[in-house]
């Protein structure tokens, strides 16, 4: 097996807090012994203890009047345009000017998710409904009525969607969420200037931190409403492959804070749990690989006392009717019926980097990614991290590389080796497994 060296029967599973050469590192590694020791040496507690954590850092309040969903899982989602909680300094910084007193909802989106398929559906700001006292105003300012339960009580009786769980983000929650994942890309085809949004971003692919990210989902000055809900949806895409790529979730010392991060982020209902952000977390991976339908309430323009209001199409009730009996999802199935090839190539892990724990780390976040748990082992120490395959399984080592790169600070050379129905991934002195 080229300098690796051969398999040995000693498990990897012995942790050392990795260092990076100096006291300075290994300062570092025993401060965050308590917290890696119950990731790594239980791996099987993983995804949980991720999953605790992101529901213990959540606030709770009560809503009245879920009804949930017999097929699927509805989470609706909302940003609120609250400037509560900001500083003077942070709403110069964000540009989301004062408090204008009565709060309204900037984001309506409705998630549906069966597993991992996963269908999103945004409401207009300004689409005239019923709510939830029998009045009609903009569905925006339902909250005023009654809060988070009247806004969905507001959507299931305009639309006929059970709603399982509420989620609410402020302005100052989504900056903290993009910023503890380094940032997101997003690719513009021109540029964008909105002094009102607080951003002057060139055309061209870049990394938004929280700041611009937060202006470019909430420009309107350069297009309509409807587009400005697309970018919403794209960029809730992209902000999901972030939290769900191998970067994040392959290393606890990244993980652990962007759980912590999201779960602050979010008010949500008493129901929603660990167990339920379990799932939501499978939706995330949904849509971060593209399994995913993205649409918005079809609506005609129109004036009411004055005041430019949107009024549901006549096509607005199909729509409705997929998204609540989840036939919408079954169009992801129709598009791609190819099962995720991960789930069928099996790894081995062979430790040859001189850092205890690396390969359990690794091991375990490769599950999450929905790849078999892999073998563990040891190897003779190696300099160069590689993937050793058969060479029928190419395009399976070059996509293992690829989900990992992120994760050990180089992207493993491919080398062809014995034959097997097996990838081996040595790991190298290379390796920076470090924050």
């Amino acid at each position: 097996m080229s300098d690796a060296g051969t398999t040995t029967t000693s498990p990897d599973d012995d942790w050392l807090p990795p260092t990076t050469g100096g006291r300075g590192g290994r300062r570092w590694g025993r401060r965050l012994l308590a917290m890696l020791v119950v990731l790594l040496l239980l791996p099987p507690v993983y995804g949980v203890a991720l999953a605790l954590h992101g529901s213990n850092s959540m606030q709770r309040v009560p809503v009245e009047g879920l009804t949930p969903a017999a097929a699927t899982t509805n989470v609706l989602v909302v940003g609120s345009d609250s400037r509560a909680g900001l500083t003077d300094e942070q709403r110069r910084e964000l540009t989301t000017g004062g408090d204008f007193g009565d709060e309204r909802t900037d984001t309506i989106l409705l998630l549906v998710a069966d597993g991992s398929r996963v269908g999103l559906l945004s409401f207009p700001r300004d689409l005239w409904v019923e709510r939830c006292d029998g009045t009609s105003q903009r569905i925006n300012t339902a909250v005023q009525v009654g809060g988070l339960g009247c806004l969905a009580r507001t959507i299931t009786a305009t639309s006929g969607i059970g709603i399982d769980h509420v989620v609410q983000v402020s302005f100052g929650g989504f900056v903290d969420v993009v910023e503890a994942v380094d940032g997101v890309e997003v690719c513009l085809e021109q540029p964008i200037n909105d002094r009102d949004a607080g951003i002057d971003l060139p055309a061209g692919c870049q990394t938004l931190g929280g700041a611009d990210a937060l202006g470019y989902v909430r420009v309107r000055k350069i297009d309509d409403d409807l587009q400005r809900i697309r970018r919403q949806q794209e960029f809730l895409s992209a902000l999901a492959g972030r939290i769900a790529s191998p970067s994040t979730l392959l290393v606890p010392w990244r993980a652990w804070p962007t759980a912590g991060a999201v779960g602050r982020s979010l008010t949500a209902d008493e129901g929603l749990g660990p167990v339920e952000l379990a799932n939501l977390a499978l939706a995330a991976r949904g849509l971060a690989t593209g399994q995913v339908v993205r649409t918005t309430v079809p609506t005609t323009p129109e004036t009411i006392n004055g005041a430019d209001v949107l009024l549901e199409a006549a096509d607005a009730q199909a729509v409705y009717d997929a998204f609540r009996n989840g036939s919408v999802l079954t169009t992801i199935t129709n598009r791609d019926t190819s099962a995720d090839p991960r789930a069928e190539t099996r790894v081995v892990i062979l430790n040859g980097a001189g850092v205890g724990g690396a390969a359990a780390a690794t091991a375990e976040g490769l599950t999450v990614l929905g790849y078999p748990e892999p073998r563990l082992g040891n190897a003779e120490r190696t300099r160069i991290t590689t993937v050793q395959h058969p060479p029928q399984l190419q395009a399976e080592a070059a996509r293992l590389a690829d989900d990992i790169a992120g994760t050990v600070g180089v992207k493993p050379a491919l080398r062809v080796g014995a034959d097997s129905d097996a990838l081996t991934l040595v790991l190298g002195t290379d390796i920076t497994l470090q924050p």
